[in-house]
């Protein structure tokens, strides 16, 4: 498994796509607002997103994702005043005799108090035009086709299509000069967040990390934290923690079981730990499992 694998399995990101139709006529929608991860995919015809003082054209099969949830229009006449989500759109299903333009649109649902924590390095908006051969771009094929065949306003195959979307395109796309992504396509510090991801109950330290990428203990530590921005004990920590409140959420382990699993020799130093990164202790999250 890879590292961004590894990165979002514990925050249980899933898909929800709530729109398969197409606008036709003066149109624009505005879908922010929900404090949830949005995206579209343009199945069909051509549109315009306006973010911020933007205006970006987009075309079929480009995608375009937002992190944190941006304040956004996507509209087919940027340089006219449309009523926003006035205008309904039709089933994909449906023959339209004017031009259209067709969109998948969805947000994602996570389960992980840390998810704001590490989409906050992300760009505002991720935006990735089709291109054939990338994987990427398989997948935005396989939208494409699942999207004009279906007849429903949402199908299993979509939601799961735009997961492995948004995978594909953190994996390959995304471009970021410092941050978690940034480490995780850095020649130097790829070892060294394998090893930090692999095994959560083994003792690491600094001296191995740097062993790991041939550095010494302090160029390493110099280079971790100015890309990451936090030392690379305090990110095993995180790290860590992350896998712990799954657990704990999840399987209902004990918190002294959790400890151990994340390396941690007494229950007391794992609940300090838990609740420095948290924000409240084991406890809290072993509720959310009876709650559920």
């Amino acid at each position: 498994m890879n590292a961004v694998n590894q990165l979002f399995a514990p925050l249980k990101l899933e898909a929800n796509v709530f729109h398969n139709g197409q606008y036709c006529g003066a149109w624009a929608i505005d879908v922010s607002g929900t404090d949830k991860m949005t995206f579209h995919v343009v199945v069909r015809g051509n549109c315009y997103l306006k973010i911020s003082d933007r205006t970006i054209k987009l075309s079929q099969g480009d995608a375009v994702f937002f992190p944190r949830d941006s304040q956004h229009i996507v509209t087919n006449l940027p340089d006219q005043e449309v009523e926003v989500n006035s205008a309904e759109s039709q089933p994909m299903l449906t023959l339209l005799t004017e031009p259209s333009t067709g969109l998948v649109c969805g947000n994602f649902r996570h389960q992980h108090p840390l998810f704001e924590r590490i989409t906050r390095q992300l760009p505002e908006v991720i935006l990735v035009r089709r291109n054939a051969g990338s994987a990427s771009s398989r997948i935005i094929d396989l939208v494409l086709e699942e999207s004009a065949s279906s007849g429903d306003e949402s199908s299993v195959l979509l939601n799961r299509l735009s997961d492995c979307l948004f995978l594909f395109i953190v994996r390959d796309h995304l471009d970021v000069e410092s941050g978690l992504f940034a480490a995780m396509s850095h020649p130097k510090l790829i070892p060294a967040m394998a090893l930090l991801h692999s095994a959560p109950d083994q003792k690491i330290g600094l001296e191995q990390l740097a062993n790991e990428v041939h550095m010494s203990r302090s160029a390493f530590s110099t280079l971790f934290k100015s890309v990451v921005g936090q030392s690379p004990m305090d990110y095993l920590k995180q790290w860590r923690i992350t896998l712990a409140y799954r657990w704990l959420v999840d399987e209902g382990i004990s918190t002294y079981e959790a400890a151990l699993r994340c390396g941690y020799e007494s229950e007391s130093s794992f609940s300090k730990a838990f609740t420095s990164v948290m924000g409240f202790g084991p406890g809290k999250a072993r509720a959310e499992l009876k709650q559920s």
